[in-house]
């Protein structure tokens, strides 16, 4: 997988490669959240892994530019700064996943994966959804028969 970090703090971004690359996957990690906005625009990318709180943007501000960019972007959002009202809102708006700083390797894998996972059950269920409102707009059911 094809992962991009970005966390104003130079050593989450190295812990977070090291972890990450250790595992198989591809990171690009970023201390500027215009810096990866600026990849993001000739890079896809698989999974983001940000942080809330940084100079530039904060960390719901990015996840929205960086969705004008590449839509299908997966999200774990890390912060130190975890109250409910944040961690709800990511995972509400932007159906992420939350890490609260500090955090081990393990916590990182297990975002990492709660990310991926809950994007493929909102693809599923999306598709699904789409499905049955599309069935149920065509089907007439007339007494003592079902026509579609």
């Amino acid at each position: 997988m094809k992962i991009v970090v970005v966390d104003d703090e130079p050593t989450i971004v190295l812990m977070c490669r090291r972890v990450l690359e250790a595992q198989g996957h591809i990171v690009q990690g970023f201390t500027s959240a215009p810096a990866a906005l600026a990849q993001l625009e000739t890079d896809a990318a698989d999974l983001l892994v940000v942080d809330y709180k940084m100079p530039e943007l904060n960390g719901l501000e990015f996840i929205q530019k960086a969705w004008a960019l590449r839509p299908s972007l997966r999200v774990v959002m890390i912060t130190a700064h975890g109250t409910r009202e944040v961690i709800s809102r990511a995972t509400h708006t932007f159906g992420s996943s939350s890490v609260l700083k500090p955090f081990t390797p393990t916590e990182l894998t297990r975002g990492v994966t709660e990310a991926t996972s809950a994007r493929v059950q909102r693809l599923s269920i999306a598709i699904l959804s789409s499905f049955a409102s599309r069935s149920h707009a065509t089907c007439i059911e007339t007494p003592g028969s079902f026509v579609r």
